[in-house]
């Protein structure tokens, strides 16, 4: 029987829930699946593939994740998604290379010390309502916070705190998260499988479901799935699975991120698609 390694973190060590419904599957065609969390002792070279799955700590422990990654720089068993795509999408400024090429991101800065960030100088200059800030390497809302003309001193006087030497980015809040919702629109081998909507709970712009948003499983229009799909196709490595999280802004997708490291892909949603 054939082994596939897929990495995760010590949280997920007996498979993330969603990643279970791979399995049975895996199992009929003689393959078996097996977590291999990143920050513990393992020989990778047993696994005939090794598949970037949820190593949902890593911005947590960055300078022992980017170590790591060196390390399998020099193992024979190849990995999906490739170790190239890994180091560029782990830290979110790849976002700023696709804004500088010309593809429709939602408006982005970056900034490498927060000591000299102002909020209030961003939302006068950008002529910005509100925006979010979060560290450039980070997941799951981990220290994301919106801010506006109402608040940004409170959370100006807690930067250092929250950040500290952190690299941080800030990004235009767009109402249509609040509104119609964000869309996760899922490739395989850049070929287009499904579609999630999330929407956060009432009074939050966040959508992850640990903090109450809602979830369904429908297609945008189709010139939409092709703006996702051009922007992945910038990339010319083979890629196995790709999230383009966004929103759709006249009429337009509009990236938020291009989640090609570990995303949370949805494989429960098969029965529920065939059910529908």
């Amino acid at each position: 029987m054939k082994k596939i390694g897929l990495i995760a973190c010590k949280e997920s060590a007996n498979l993330y829930y969603d990643d279970q419904y791979l399995l049975s599957p895996f199992a009929k065609v003689g393959i078996e699946l097996i977590p291999v969390v990143w920050d513990e002792p393992t020989d990778l070279n047993q696994f005939d593939l090794l598949i970037f799955k949820s190593a949902w700590d890593y911005h947590k422990k960055t300078t022992a994740f980017e170590h790591w990654l060196q390390t399998l720089k020099t193992i024979q068993t190849p990995i999906c998604n490739p170790i190239s795509i890994i180091e560029q999408n782990y830290n979110k400024y790849y976002l700023q290379d696709l804004q500088e090429k010309g593809f429709n991101v939602i408006p982005i800065l970056f900034f490498e010390d927060v000591r000299h960030l102002s909020l209030a100088a961003i939302l006068e200059e950008k002529a910005w309502e509100k925006a979010v800030i979060k560290p450039v390497i980070s997941m799951s809302a981990y220290h994301t916070y919106s801010f506006d003309q109402t608040n940004y001193q409170n959370l100006q006087d807690e930067l250092m705190n929250y950040y500290g030497n952190t690299s941080v980015m800030v990004q235009k809040f767009t109402p249509e998260i609040t509104t119609e919702g964000e869309w996760f629109i899922i490739f395989f081998d850049k070929k287009y499988c499904i579609s999630a909507l999330k929407k956060p709970k009432k009074g939050d712009f966040r959508v992850q479901s640990e903090l109450g948003g809602t979830i369904t499983y429908i297609d945008p229009p189709d010139h939409i799935i092709q703006e996702a799909k051009n922007i992945l196709n910038y990339y010319p490595e083979d890629i196995l699975y790709a999230r383009m999280d966004g929103i759709i802004h006249q009429g337009h997708f509009q990236l938020m991120e291009a989640e090609l490291i570990d995303p949370e892909l949805y494989f429960r949603s098969g029965e529920k698609v065939q059910n529908a």
